[in-house]
């Protein structure tokens, strides 16, 4: 993975090179389409957290977890304070008041919902968890770079980024690539830690058997 440097909506400076010797997952959400965040992003990240909240990943993988996302500091405020609203939507496409009355299409919609996002997070209090750099890619410079940048995509006509995963390893080589076909066909991060678990077991065994 080429270095770039990038400052973070937490206020640091952020390079890819100051990681080496841990893993990265580096994630490159799709942003907002058509005036809405992206659910899927939200669910994504927090997701992430409550990961490393119960399983410690970071450190059970030496893994670093970075996001990175092309807007600019205002914009992202933007973004954290619709986190809670968007997982909310979520919520009632999954459990819907008037279920009873749902029709055939809302139905099936409704099933796809609880298929796709099963996990229900507490965002009682309203406060947006921020355990990982989330980058600041402003002018895009790093979007157009790994040309994941898009004017239109997924049937929008909209600037954003195409959802993509990247994990690196401790050397700084790209293990793995995923850019998304649709906003709903990302892996599941069941399938990411354990492609994490099988790249180190494979480090470990080349370190050993190596005459």
């Amino acid at each position: 993975m080429q270095d770039f440097e990038l400052p973070s909506y937490q206020g640091d400076t952020i390079s890819i090179s100051q990681f080496r010797g841990k893993n990265i997952l580096l994630l490159f959400p799709r942003g907002r389409y058509e005036n809405q965040w992206c659910r899927f992003c939200h669910y994504q990240y927090t997701e992430l957290v409550e990961l490393d909240r119960t399983r410690r990943i970071r450190e059970e993988f030496n893994l670093e977890i970075i996001q990175v996302m092309r807007y600019t500091r205002e914009e992202l405020d933007d973004w954290v304070d619709d986190f809670q609203r968007n997982l909310g939507e979520i919520e009632n496409w999954k459990y819907p008041p008037n279920e009873a009355e749902l029709d055939a299409g809302r139905r099936a919609w409704m099933e796809t919902a609880r298929e796709t996002w099963p996990i229900s997070f507490d965002t009682s209090s309203g406060e947006f968890p921020l355990p990982f750099p989330i980058l600041i890619d402003a002018d895009r410079k790093v979007s157009i770079g790994l040309e994941l940048f898009r004017t239109e995509w997924n049937v929008s006509r909209v600037e954003q980024n195409v959802p993509t995963m990247f994990i690196i390893d401790e050397n700084g080589i790209v293990q793995f690539k995923y850019m998304s076909q649709s906003t709903m066909d990302r892996p599941t991060f069941e399938y990411v830690l354990r492609f994490i678990e099988r790249m180190i077991l494979s480090e470990d065994w080349d370190e050993e058997t190596t005459p």
